[in-house]
């Protein structure tokens, strides 16, 4: 079973700490409403999840959902220890169906950092229910970093705590990755077409002609429309308005410019033009966006 995790989700640590599983009150019922991820520090540990008896040895992690139950199976024999922390996401973890697991392979490269409106960019992390990590101990010292950040709190504690606990989920996702697809690469599309993000992001005000786009690419026009539209899902074209519309509305508010004198440093000769294009996008003119109106 495996979970997806939104990239830019908010995730907020709620407690960690290193427990004996030989203490007694392992053997008790726990269950609490927050998201739990357990690493094994020292093994052997018995966990009961549900009715599912597992045996879990140093490395070994399991991610447990909220109000799910867990508990100690065994109590006669030695066992060893393991880290835990319980942390709240927004949005919550969905789960990720196996069958998909094989579409990972270009994990990220949708979208490709393309985000000028609001709104959540999913680019899902997966994370597995129960896996056996290859290179344990750089999460074990994660681990132990979060537990001091937590108990001897200073300065700015949670946001220190919080990036310690994304750092935790990114390494279990990415060994879990590197396991399961043996070091999985970009496709060299992904690369001309963040080569083509940064010519556009820096010039959309002036240089984006066909020839410019060649040039700098080292590639064909007709080649860069198609894995463009691939990646973003909408047009070079539509792309570029998008950008220098997000740029007409600073300038309409911190400035005192006409629209037209906007409109035309923004390569639209055509003040009309440059009109119905801002209200395809914003869903008002120029000058309602400016006095207010939508």
């Amino acid at each position: 079973m495996y979970y997806s995790l939104a990239r830019l989700s908010l995730l907020d640590v709620i407690w960690a700490d290193l427990f004996d599983a030989n203490n007694q009150s392992f053997q008790d019922i726990h269950h609490n409403p927050h998201y739990e991820i357990i690493i094994v520090a020292q093994g052997p540990v018995y966990l009961q999840v549900g009715e599912q008896k597992l045996t879990l040895y140093a490395g070994d992690s399991v991610l447990l959902m909220p109000w799910e139950q867990h508990r100690g199976w065994v109590a006669s024999e030695r066992q060893g220890k393991f880290f835990w922390a319980q942390f709240t996401c927004e949005p919550a973890l969905k789960e990720f169906h196996s069958d998909r697991v094989s579409d990972l392979d270009i994990v990220h490269v949708q979208s490709s950092g393309i985000h000028i409106s609001k709104g959540l960019i999913e680019e899902p992390v997966i994370l597995p229910r129960q896996f056996s990590l290859k290179h344990h101990f750089k999460l074990l010292v994660l681990f132990e970093e979060l537990i001091g950040t937590l108990t001897k709190p200073k300065g700015y504690f949670r946001m220190h705590a919080t990036l310690l606990l994304g750092e935790i989920l990114r390494f279990l996702a990415t060994d879990f990755l590197e396991q399961t697809h043996a070091n999985p690469v970009f496709p060299a599309s992904y690369t001309t077409v963040r080569k083509l993000l940064n010519h556009l992001n820096n010039y959309y005000e002036a240089d984006v002609s066909k020839e410019t786009l060649e040039r700098v690419t080292e590639r064909k026009y007709e080649y860069l429309c198609q894995v463009f539209k691939k990646y973003a899902g909408i047009t070079i074209l539509s792309y570029v308005h998008q950008l220098r519309i997000q740029q007409a509305k600073h300038l309409l508010l911190h400035t005192s410019r006409s629209v037209q004198e906007i409109g035309e440093s923004l390569g639209y000769s055509d003040p009309f033009y440059f009109s119905r294009l801002f209200k395809k996008y914003e869903g008002s003119s120029p000058m309602q966006f400016r006095q207010g109106l939508k």
